[in-house]
């Protein structure tokens, strides 16, 4: 169970996941071996699954951001999930949702072109909806 300090530690990690106990220990107002004894439970727990980094998409090239609603039209999960791993370079996440389109992907792609062949070969296995980024505003 999280405590409100863990909750600190976790948000000050979500904002800098290379953030020096030293540092994040006058965060939250304790010792630096108090924190990295909170960590490793939070780790060891798994309510900290792992660490990652954030990049930008567009200063790599990927210009075309996108989620993505599929609907399967037929049973044909395998085939859809081979083609989503086919596929992972360009998906950022996979969702499976509630409602007549029960997939959401989220993805990014270099251009028109490239979204336009993932969306044909889609096509093939599910409906979809593609709804664009134009900004994240958080």
């Amino acid at each position: 169970m999280t405590d409100p300090t863990d909750l600190a530690i976790i948000k000050a990690l979500n904002k800098n996941c290379r953030l020096k106990v030293s540092h994040l220990a006058k965060q939250v107002h304790l010792t630096a071996p108090a924190v990295a004894a909170r960590i490793e439970r939070l780790e060891t727990t798994g309510v900290i699954k792992n660490y990652t980094i954030e990049i930008d998409l567009v200063k790599m090239g990927l210009q075309r951001q996108v989620f993505i609603q599929a609907g399967l039209k037929k049973p044909q999960h395998a085939a859809y999930f081979a083609f989503i791993q086919a596929h992972h370079n360009a998906i950022r996440h996979h969702y499976h949702t509630t409602g007549e389109l029960n997939y959401l992907i989220e993805a990014a792609f270099f251009d028109n072109q490239d979204l336009d062949t993932f969306l044909q070969a889609l096509g093939q296995l599910a409906t979809y909806r593609v709804i664009d980024i134009v900004a994240e505003d958080f």
